[in-house]
């Protein structure tokens, strides 16, 4: 393995060109300084992703940033294993290349007469995970809940309460034979 390089390459974003190695077995990646791979840009996460090795293979994990992670243009959502030629992706702005040399790399050597030739990469895995169902769909609504028959007598039972309790107020304390009051209810009543 001492001969195998890898690397991330940015192809766009605030430093197209800039070359990140994977020297490490693990390496965070985000805005925040104390990442191992910083990359200065909106929508990046403080702490984004992290690229892990595993033997001769390289695990892309996204760290629930915002914006998201992308390998070949396809949010991922679990670690995602990466292919050199990959593109991975941070939020809209930020693409890098992943590059690798060496036996793991999949370059095959040159025979007599040869050139050297990259070796097709495995296809891309199977989709993650089915897409979630509708709401409508996924569960059976719910029966038996509170009717609103139910509900409409309750409200006119509380407001005829409220009417009643307020018309015991208003008559208790006289406030019918205020000024205002006395040529309104003149005509029903007289004041004491």
């Amino acid at each position: 393995m001492s001969g195998e390089k890898f690397r991330l390459v940015m192809s766009a974003g605030p430093n197209p060109g800039k070359v990140f190695e994977l020297t490490m077995d693990s390496m965070s990646i985000g805005r925040e300084a104390t990442n191992d791979i910083v990359i200065q840009d909106a929508e990046l996460s403080r702490n984004h992703a992290r690229i892990s090795r595993r033997g001769v293979t390289f695990l892309l994990e996204d760290l629930g940033s915002t914006n998201g992670t992308f390998v070949n243009h396809q949010r991922i959502s679990s670690p995602r294993m990466l292919n050199p030629g990959d593109e991975v992706g941070f939020g809209e702005n930020v693409v890098l290349s992943f590059q690798g040399e060496g036996a793991a790399a999949t370059v095959a050597a040159p025979g007599r007469g040869q050139a050297a030739t990259r070796q097709p990469a495995p296809p891309p895995p199977a989709p993650q995970s089915a897409p979630p169902l509708p709401q409508s769909a996924a569960a059976p609504a719910k029966k038996g809940g509170f009717p609103l028959w139910l509900g409409c007598f309750l409200v006119i039972i509380f407001l005829c309460i409220v009417v009643l309790v307020g018309g015991y107020l208003f008559d208790s304390a006289n406030l019918y034979c205020t000024t205002p009051f006395n040529t309104i209810f003149g005509l029903i009543t007289t004041c004491p």
